[in-house]
């Protein structure tokens, strides 16, 4: 429970009430020895005393800290990163050379708001593709190419009512850093402190750019000028992985806190990884697919990075355990002994498992 001071007129309540309930001041004979009583009123005093002073203590270290405390402490040196609306292009129709004024709210079929930042006007073919900014922000508010959306303002003359979620989609937002992907950089920016472009150094700051950047590769030497790359990307080999969106925050934050040094920031090219399972037939559950399915995400979590081969033999030994799966086939590209290599510009994912 956090630190809490109540007022002298509270305690003084409080303590009485307790001597009261103990002692029993109206009864003829009391029940309850005096110094019993006493200890039983300071026991509790101290008791809360020292609950909060663990409390406390507990605040003064970034891995014992909880969330709101951890930020206040540390955000002087590790700034949290907060959540992002998603931003993209929809497709806006009517009657030809109508305009379209600034601040036309939409509205998904999740229920998500979108506005207009900026006035347009109809081509001659009777559309516009028209940037909008999601009114919230997170994970929520992207959406996919197609989708509809329904205007939900007045609506201009010669506008029709709904538009179409243009090519690319509408996409970047994302939710809050949690307090444990918080607490990972704040421990490693006290285990390292100093930066100024070694290794490792500009992954580090793309990390800090932008809650959308779960991981971060650097590689040198690379283009003909001989730059850094940073490979970002968003999302985990658990939960889905998918291309960062705000490259330019990324660049422009890197821009202010690196060494003059030529690099560049790209998302790579997604390789999904669709292999093929056996289980033995007297193992062959779907509490051992699932499971199977789980150790391979937790094996690539570990290994994938933009450039890393994966091997079915991996994979394979990544699911045995010798006991609820003593043995299993693998297949990668219709091979036990297929290899799926990649570049540095492509980041293997695990996707769709067929199963044998």
């Amino acid at each position: 429970m956090p630190f809490k001071r109540d007022s002298l007129g509270v305690m003084l309540d409080r303590i009485y009430a307790n001597y009261v309930s103990l002692f029993k001041p109206l009864d003829k004979t009391p029940r309850q020895n005096l110094l019993k009583v006493f200890s039983a009123v300071d026991a509790g005093i101290y008791h809360q005393l020292l609950g909060d002073l663990d409390f406390f203590s507990h605040q003064l270290f970034p891995d014992t800290a909880t969330g709101a405390y951890l930020r206040e402490h540390w955000s002087i040196h590790t700034p949290p990163l907060h959540a992002i609306a998603a931003n993209g292009n929809v497709i806006i129709s009517g009657l030809p050379n109508k305009p379209v004024p600034v601040g036309i709210v939409f509205k998904s079929i999740a229920g998500k708001m979108y506005y207009t930042e900026n006035s347009y006007k109809l081509g001659t073919d009777g559309t516009i593709i028209a940037c909008v900014k999601a009114q919230d922000t997170g994970l929520k508010t992207n959406l996919a190419e197609g989708e509809e959306l329904q205007i939900i303002s007045a609506i201009p003359a010669g506008i029709d009512s709904k538009a179409v979620v243009a090519s690319g989609g509408i996409l970047g937002g994302t939710d809050a850093e949690t307090d444990e992907e918080y607490l990972i950089r704040v421990l490693l920016q006290l285990r390292n402190p100093s930066r100024y472009g070694k290794k490792d150094d500009f992954a580090s700051w793309a990390i800090d750019a932008s809650p959308e950047v779960s991981a971060a590769w650097e590689f040198k030497n690379f283009g003909v000028f001989g730059a850094v790359l940073i490979q970002v990307i968003n999302g985990n080999q658990m939960n889905g992985v998918s291309p960062v969106q705000n490259i330019s925050e990324i660049k422009n934050y890197i821009n202010e806190v690196a060494p003059p040094i030529l690099f560049e920031v790209r998302t790579p090219e997604i390789i999904n990884l669709n292999p093929t399972v056996a289980l033995p037939t007297t193992e062959d559950s779907q509490e051992n697919r699932e499971l199977s399915i789980n150790r391979m995400k937790t094996y690539m979590q570990i290994l994938a990075h933009p450039g890393v081969s994966v091997t079915a033999g991996a994979l394979r030994t990544s699911i045995i355990d010798g006991v609820a799966i003593t043995d299993a086939t693998v297949k990668i590209g219709g091979s036990v002994t297929g290899i799926m290599p990649t570049t540095i510009l492509q980041y293997p994912y695990i996707g769709a498992v067929t199963w044998d």
